[in-house]
């Protein structure tokens, strides 16, 4: 089970994704759902002119516009501040304090893939990196 099972915690993201003014701007003109997966929970979120108007703990019926979906290890290293958002869901290795031989070098993984549709997922990434950064509060 991870950090996003939690209930209380998913309700304190929902209220202060709706207080953050920067997601308010970057998803004003977006009516979707965005869903969040770690490891196996999810967390579903419909977004209309900037604001969550509803969420819920497992996928809805209606689907997703796009999703967010990585293990807990990867969002732990998000909420704990060890990588950034960017670190996380852009492709190559920025970082070889892990691989001195740089034998990774040039790889094109990602830690939290990005699924679904990617013309509005890549609209909206400033809006995205606000949630990152806004579940990384309430998660820390």
């Amino acid at each position: 089970m991870s950090f996003l099972a939690d209930t209380a915690l998913q309700q304190r993201f929902v209220d202060a994704l709706n207080a953050n003014p920067a997601f308010a701007t970057q998803a004003a003109v977006f009516d979707g759902a965005i869903q969040i997966e770690v490891d196996d929970d999810c967390l579903w979120l419909k977004v209309y002119k900037g604001r969550v108007i509803d969420h819920q703990a497992t996928p809805s019926p209606f689907g997703y516009t796009f999703k967010l979906c990585g293990s807990s290890a990867a969002w732990q290293l998000l909420v704990s501040g060890a990588r950034k958002w960017a670190d996380l869901t852009y492709p190559g290795k920025r970082r070889f304090d892990d691989d001195p031989g740089l034998t990774r070098v040039g790889e094109l993984s990602v830690d939290i893939r990005i699924e679904g549709n990617l013309v509005e997922a890549g609209r909206l990434t400033e809006a995205t990196f606000e949630l990152a950064y806004t579940l990384r509060q309430v998660a820390a």
